[in-house]
């Protein structure tokens, strides 16, 4: 079968759907409100059930079954909505498998390419490598980038490879974790920018998971912010950007100048 008759035929069957929903379940909900709104002031009211069955049947009657062709039509057209709806939904998932496939595709081809302003290298999150420790300093250097890149042009944070580009692979970061595996790893970063940054920034983080070599790679790519963002740090306001392959620190008339120009246009 056509998808193009796959297509018509879904949207056929949530009509149909819809229908059956529209005379069954709206129509009796209808007279069950009206029931509700009149009957309890009048003693000599059928009691619910009696009714319903009363009005529904009537509903069949040549003189006035437009009633139910009416809730029908409504229902009809829900259905088909909720048909337009879906269809959008898959397709928006298609899209997504397709743009994560890609990415993962090209994330060797970027590790090859190097570090640059828009490219950043880091071996872990809290697994330091060369102690064979954990180690919660680290995070901050993360911060610090995501930071940088997003008061910048954005980039992208690879995470599991070293500065050279040697794949190391996030396994020993996935066990100082609760969940150890790549849902935990992201899970953690979502949780560390919004406490650290503001959660209003996590939406614009994306993560991308590679197995490289036999080791998980994860990539974040991060979308340049709307507004100047901020590193809490003992009681400071501190403010990164990407200057060259390396995360810089302003001071406070840098960071002002710099927040005027990059942010003087954006919408309020």
């Amino acid at each position: 079968m056509k998808p193009t008759n796959k297509i018509k035929y879904l949207y056929l069957i949530y009509i149909l759907l819809g229908a059956v929903v529209g005379v069954f379940i709206l129509y009796p909900l209808i007279m069950a409100l009206m029931w509700f709104e009149f009957a309890p002031n009048n003693p000599t009211s059928p009691t619910l059930i009696e009714f319903m069955r009363v009005r529904f049947l009537f509903g069949f009657i040549p003189k006035i079954v437009h009633m139910e062709l009416i809730f029908a039509l409504l229902g009809g057209s829900i259905g088909l909505g909720f048909g337009f709806f879906t269809r959008t939904f898959l397709r928006q998932q298609k899209s997504l498998r397709y743009f994560i496939e890609q990415r993962k595709r090209s994330i060797p081809e970027i590790i090859r390419g190097g570090e640059s302003d828009q490219v950043e290298f880091k071996s872990s999150i809290r697994w330091d490598v060369k102690e064979a420790r954990l180690n919660r300093d680290l995070e901050k250097v993360i911060i610090k980038t995501i930071a940088g890149f997003f008061n910048s042009r954005g980039g992208d944070l690879l995470i599991g490879v070293a500065d050279d580009g040697t794949i190391l692979g996030l396994e020993d970061d996935y066990q100082t974790l609760k969940n150890k595996n790549a849902d935990g790893f992201e899970l953690y970063i979502n949780d560390v920018i919004k406490n650290s940054l503001g959660g209003d920034l996590c939406p614009f983080l994306h993560f991308v998971f590679a197995n490289i070599d036999n080791h998980d790679v994860c990539m974040i790519t991060v979308e340049p912010s709307s507004r100047p963002v901020y590193l809490e740090e003992s009681k400071d306001s501190i403010f990164f950007i990407r200057t060259g392959n390396s995360t810089r620190k302003l001071d406070v008339k840098e960071a002002l100048s710099y927040a005027r120009t990059r942010w003087k246009n954006a919408p309020r």
